[in-house]
């Protein structure tokens, strides 16, 4: 962790002071040289005089301090300064230590990385962005681009891909920005409830989960007012470490290989073996040398892939590093499935860049591609698609109803909240807004901090009402977009179908599905 000179100054110059302080007492009374003793001649003249008047007498009568007696003083001065520094040194050791301690905390615990790897008898590999020196595209090859409607199809009348125009990706590689080009507007530092009391439940029925820590109305009202600090609930609450007596627990081999991802995490899950894994195509070799590929599953969903070779000993499944997970907090897939997908920044720490895609899709560009187009090319931070059909809350809630998406009366009382916080049918009025419904299967992210508190906000509304995170989306993005000048960038669906591809389940994995709801999953209860 690097700190300005001031920082340092303010850190250690007390300790820097008192030794200069200290040179000067020895300097003035230990020393024999002639500065030093006419500074003490003109010090006791000062003293006699001084003696002399306040006792009203001549210049012989006055009180004056043997040459001795003044040796004495000056040694027990100086052992006192002596003392006064070695003070001054442990309190800075300790300073020192906690700077150590900051900065082992900030490189997310790197030693721990390299122990692990040769207990193992391997090294840990540390996932990092190439280092690139950026190119000035002027004008950008796509900029005369303009996406056009999807080609029409007689025989396939539903939602379908349109043509992206992406770089190559070497060209789209040396587009990456250079870290803190994009700033977070006001937020500068976030940080995360940690509290094992606040994940006990504060009273029957009180909505939320011990996973999220019960945040109260006023928590949820102060996670709105944006200011340069701020702390709040975003999972995890039991403990400091998420993944560690947390919920949502991994083994530990695990957890340093995430933190050993630095770079580009692609990530996905799968729970309740409702989705068959989907290998990613068209990666190229530098996307394979340095971004993650991590898939989440459930003891269930890892019974099934016992069938691929060696994976019970790498952990590897192709490009994916899967990471069973275990302590489920939900009974609900659905719900469980939201937490990698809106929490990664704190499962990935050290990441920079995120995508993430639904478990029932199979990536078919590179990252680098994506990430050019999505973020880095209209400098953002946060990008989703809007809905395919939908644009509006309230047409959502009831088209989520009408397919038994959820329980009727959670949905009804969720938008009836939202109702009364302002929320409003969507309009044109709410231009360039286009739409207040995403197709959440693909999110793609720098993880700044005014990001990253998008993401907690909307995770907490998911945790206290409803598992459909397409109705807590635009509450969350609007409150946020009214207190910061940041913005949420929605691209349209048939770009989102361009470079992620929906795997059609089959009748087993449907029969699963059914046996899952009718085991209460789609009206979940909380824990």
């Amino acid at each position: 962790m690097r700190e300005s000179r001031e920082e340092w100054r303010g850190r250690y110059g007390g300790l820097v002071t008192g030794v200069s302080f200290l040179r000067r007492l020895l300097w003035m009374f230990g020393s024999n040289s002639g500065g030093a003793k006419r500074y003490r001649g003109e010090k006791e003249k000062e003293k006699r005089v001084s003696a002399g008047g306040g006792l009203g007498g001549g210049g012989g009568g006055g009180l004056s301090l043997s040459s001795s007696s003044r040796r004495v003083a000056g040694m027990w001065m100086a052992l006192g300064i002596i003392g006064l520094s070695v003070l001054m040194l442990l309190n800075n050791a300790t300073m020192i230590g906690q700077h150590v301690e900051m900065s082992l905390n900030a490189s997310a615990g790197m030693a721990d990385l390299f122990r692990l790897g040769r207990e193992r008898g391997k090294d840990v590999k540390v996932m990092v962005l190439p280092e690139v020196e950026r190119k000035v595209l002027k004008p950008h090859p796509c900029e005369r681009f303009k996406v056009p409607q999807p080609p029409a199809d007689p025989k396939r009348t539903g939602p379908r891909p349109c043509p992206v125009c992406y770089l190559d990706e070497e060209l789209a590689i040396s587009q990456l920005p250079a870290e803190g080009t994009y700033q977070s507007p006001v937020l500068k530092r976030l940080t995360f409830v940690s509290d094992p009391d606040a994940a006990k439940r504060p009273s029957p029925g009180a909505p939320g989960s011990a996973f999220g820590g019960y945040p109260s109305l006023e928590d949820r009202a102060a996670s709105f007012n944006v200011r340069e600090e701020m702390k709040v609930n975003c999972g995890f609450v039991k403990g400091p470490t998420p993944g560690l007596g947390t919920g949502y627990d991994f083994d530990e081999e695990d957890r340093q290989a995430m933190l050993a991802c630095r770079g580009v995490v692609v990530a996905s899950a799968i729970f309740g073996n409702y989705d068959q894994l989907q290998q990613p195509k068209n990666v190229s070799d530098e996307a394979k040398k340095s971004v993650c590929f991590f898939m989440f599953v459930d003891e269930e969903t890892e019974a099934s892939l016992d069938d691929y070779e060696n994976f019970r000993t790498t952990k590897q499944v192709g490009l994916w590093r899967v990471v069973v997970v275990r302590n489920l907090p939900y009974r609900d897939a659905r719900r469980t499935g939201k937490i990698p997908k809106l929490l990664l920044h704190r499962l990935f720490p050290n990441v920079r860049f995120s995508i993430w895609a639904d478990g029932k899709l199979e990536i078919v560009q590179d990252p680098y591609k994506i990430l050019e187009r999505f973020l880095w090319r209209t400098n953002e931070t946060f990008a989703i698609s809007q809905h395919y059909k939908r644009f509006d809350v309230f047409e959502e809630a009831e088209a989520n109803k009408a397919a038994a998406k959820y329980n009727n009366k959670s949905i009804d009382d969720q938008i009836n909240f939202y109702k009364k916080e302002g929320l409003t049918p969507y309009s044109t009025a709410k231009l360039p807004i286009t739409s207040d419904v995403p197709e959440g299967c693909v999110i793609i992210r720098e993880h700044t901090p005014i990001a990253n508190l998008m993401s907690c906000l909307w995770f907490n509304e998911v945790d206290r009402f409803t598992s459909r995170d397409q109705l807590s989306f635009g509450i969350v993005r609007d409150k946020l977009m009214a207190a910061v000048p940041w913005r949420v960038t929605m691209f349209k669906d048939c770009e989102r179908r361009n470079f992620v591809v929906q795997w059609l389940r089959t009748m087993h994995r449907q029969e699963n599905a059914a046996a899952s709801a009718g085991r209460g999953v789609k009206n979940d209860v909380h824990d």
